[in-house]
């Protein structure tokens, strides 16, 4: 018994060592790349600004009349692809729902945003810069295109 006692004690003792000051922190996760102000430029929607930061982005008419706020979930920045959850909205606001999925692009200042309902899947970005079928030359549902704010 005693022989198992003092194993356990040693064995212990060697694992808390491990524990000290030199132990690496956990990893951090990197800004989201797309935090900041936006100003939607089309193609079907109504004018609205689009600010992403501090874990949200709210969507807020031009003229005031409505805004909305999403908790962002979760983003990837090198897979291009975020989760929303609403949090709050006042007015006739957009987009509406429960929770959406979205893949983004940045093309220096343009930013093609792609949205969908729900968290089941990321939906597919037609290209940057562009909210356009190629096929038929018709807009997108739920492709969104911004301009970086000054």
């Amino acid at each position: 018994m005693r022989i198992c006692l003092a194993t356990v004690l040693t064995i212990a003792a060697f694992t808390l060592s491990a524990c000290g000051d030199d132990a690496a922190p956990p990893a951090q996760a990197e800004a989201f790349e797309i935090d900041g102000p936006w100003l939607y430029l089309g193609p079907s929607d109504v004018p609205h600004d689009l600010s992403i930061g501090q874990g949200s982005m709210v969507f807020t008419d031009v003229s005031g009349t409505w805004s909305s706020t999403w908790a962002i979930k979760t983003y990837d920045n090198g897979m291009h692809h975020f989760q929303l959850g609403f949090t709050m909205g006042s007015g006739a606001y957009f987009p509406v729902g429960d929770s959406m999925s979205g893949a983004y692009e940045v093309d220096g200042t343009l930013l093609t945003l792609q949205l969908t309902s729900g968290l089941t899947s990321y939906p597919a970005l037609v290209g940057p810069g562009t909210c356009t079928n190629p096929a038929d030359g018709m807009p997108v549902p739920g492709c969104k295109l911004y301009v970086k704010k000054n």
